[in-house]
């Protein structure tokens, strides 16, 4: 697999409308170094302000010509992901 850049491990467990503007700040400060790879395998629960602050890093990313990939997505994450039809946004395949 290739590498992307470098990684940004969340070390919360619970990404949520309380702390996802920190988790948010965490990662688009970290595009400052160029591409990076977002590793969620540490989280076990995100809500939809978690989707939001990764969707605000990935257009970050995006507009800087700058490659965001994400590992590690917890179910309910893609679940909310398919529900706002954004998973292709977050790098995530399309559930069949």
């Amino acid at each position: 697999e290739e590498e992307r850049g470098f990684e940004v491990r969340v070390a919360e467990e619970v990404i949520d409308f309380e702390n996802a503007p920190a988790v948010k700040k965490e990662l688009l400060a970290a595009q400052a170094s160029g591409d990076f790879t977002v590793d969620l395998s540490n989280v076990k629960r995100a809500d939809s302000a978690a989707l939001s602050a990764l969707l605000s890093a990935r257009r970050k990313a995006e507009a800087s010509g700058k490659d965001l990939a994400i590992e590690g997505v917890p179910a309910d994450l893609k679940t909310l992901a398919r529900l706002y039809g954004v998973e292709a946004l977050l790098g995530l395949p399309k559930e069949k």
